[in-house]
């Protein structure tokens, strides 16, 4: 407004300004305490799921879930925290997977040192102790963990210092000594991990495909065992640390909401005020210019009082505009620190989300893993206990595959099973399944397949493994593959079908391998 030549205020524009403001402002006030009441119940139940993680975050929550009862406008918040939610409710699927990988690993190892020659009974029977006791939190299973440790110790130790430890290494007979190794580095295969433990993880793999005395292969478990325990601590404290993170920006923003919603009540009483004002001038400038005995002079000295409580009230409406500009600019940067929190809980949902797939694929394959095996096996057999349609289970061993890793290397080796995986799946129909069981086994699914379509499609995954063109230095590697297959029927259960399945591998390979066997 221009001060040297104000413009005249007339009733019809004070009448509007005084009667949209407050109610503007109080349609506002109601729907900012509707949204606060759906928010409040949206973050007790994200409270809920993320209590008991590690106090420091307890504390943080108890301490978000307080500064919301005296938060008035978080309605920006909303959408965030159903975000955050749904990524809490991933996150802990994900840990509860690996927290299932490293109990496998635990009691692997533990059997491993239980078939480890020459070992005192005390220790024997703490082994024995230890593998018995349940593990009902993950607290209870890193003490598990820690006590394994201090058994290998103890084991290598007396295996080092004994004087006969050198004769006791030949007591193992040499496929035990290999099918623990083999069984450690699929472990570490399906375990996955990234970073400088993954790395190391891979290192040890590449070790245990050799010969190795029995001694190494324990001293190889126990790092194996000291790698995994570190990868899941870090990832745990990478978990807290960003849900630590996402807490206090929520917090920092929710108290800036606060602030805000203070700032526009004090606006609102502010412009209420001038209303009133507005109208008490404009009603004593009518008195005086209806007065019937009102001199010009008086008139005049009216006229002037009242324009200039309308100078004042023009500077105070100004004032009030620049303080409702500076509300409004509060509020974008708000937004804005919203939009970022929004993009780290969409990153770590992405990042959350590829560990979900890995840890149901194979990472030297690509194809499914045991883990991912189990699932869909239980899937597919609850249809099958349904509708009874045709099941074929068939388990698929490469012939002579250490044979291939002795004479060419386990680089070949290892590209030539990615080679025969992705050769497998292209013989199965969009329906059929497919997962590496372990070292050069696999096994497929065939749901819902009478007896031409799966036996063409075994037949057909025999065929093309056969023909594959795999060289080597201008060298042609020949593979070829025994299959096992059989049907459910009857009161089979998956475990039943899959011993069967491999009794019919078994029987492919004693007759000579190459050839498909239906048991």
């Amino acid at each position: 407004m221009n001060k040297s030549n104000p413009q005249p205020v007339t009733a019809g524009t004070a009448s509007a300004v005084q009667e949209d403001t407050p109610y503007a402002y109080r349609d506002l006030a109601l729907k900012s305490r509707r949204e606060i009441h759906i928010l409040k119940r949206l973050v007790t139940r994200f409270v809920a799921t993320c209590t008991g993680r590690s106090p420091l975050l307890d504390k943080k929550l108890a301490e978000f879930r307080e500064l919301l009862h005296v938060t008035q406008d978080v309605s920006p918040l909303i959408p965030r925290l159903a975000i955050i939610e749904r990524m809490v409710g991933q996150h802990d699927m994900t840990q509860k997977k690996a927290e299932s990988h490293l109990s496998a690993q635990f009691h692997a190892s533990g059997e491993t040192l239980k078939r480890v020659p020459g070992l005192p009974a005390q220790l024997k029977r703490d082994l024995r102790d230890l593998l018995s006791q349940p593990a009902d939190d993950q607290t209870t299973r890193t003490q598990q963990l820690v006590k394994l440790l201090q058994l290998y110790e103890r084991a290598v130790t007396l295996q080092a210092v004994r004087p006969g430890a050198r004769h006791s290494e030949t007591t193992l007979e040499q496929d035990q000594i290999r099918r623990i190794a083999d069984e450690l580095q699929n472990l570490i295969i399906e375990l996955d991990l990234d970073g400088e433990a993954g790395q190391r993880l891979l290192d040890i793999r590449q070790q245990l495909l050799d010969a190795l005395s029995p001694a190494t292969i324990i001293a190889l478990t126990l790092e194996s065992l000291k790698l995994i325990l570190e990868a899941t601590h870090a990832e745990r404290r990478a978990s807290q640390a960003f849900l630590a993170q996402v807490n206090d920006n929520l917090i920092a923003i929710s108290q800036q909401n606060t602030r805000a919603y203070d700032h526009a009540h004090s606006l609102r009483q502010d412009h209420q005020r001038i209303d009133t004002l507005l109208g008490g001038t404009i009603a004593n400038i009518e008195r005086d210019l209806s007065a019937p005995s009102a001199d010009a002079t008086a008139l005049s000295r009216s006229l002037a009082h009242a324009l200039a409580d309308l100078k004042a009230l023009a500077d105070e409406n100004e004032a009030l505009k620049n303080r409702e500009q500076s509300l409004v600019e509060q509020l974008a940067h708000n937004q804005n620190q919203l939009n970022a929190v929004a993009e780290q809980t969409m990153d770590q949902r992405r990042r959350l989300g590829d560990q979900e797939r890995k840890l149901l694929l194979d990472p030297l394959t690509r194809v499914y893993n045991r883990a991912a095996l189990h699932d869909r096996l239980e899937h597919e057999y609850r249809l099958w206990r349904k509708y009874q349609h045709d099941f074929c289970l068939a388990v698929i061993d490469i012939d002579h595959f250490k044979e291939v890793n002795v004479q060419f290397g386990h680089l070949v080796g290892d590209k030539a099973l990615k080679i025969i995986a992705r050769s497998i799946y292209q013989c199965l129909r969009d329906t059929d399944f497919i997962a590496r069981f372990g070292g050069e086994e696999f096994v497929v699914l065939l749901p819902d397949a009478d007896e031409t379509t799966r036996t063409d499609i075994l037949a057909n995954v025999s065929h093309t493994i056969r023909q594959l063109p795999l060289k080597f230095k201008n060298q042609r590697v020949s593979i070829t593959a025994s299959i096992g297959a059989t049907l459910f029927s009857g009161s089979d259960t998956p475990t039943h079908v899959l011993e069967r399945a491999d009794q019919a591998l078994y029987q492919a390979k004693n007759a000579g391998r190459n050839q498909i066997i239906w048991c």
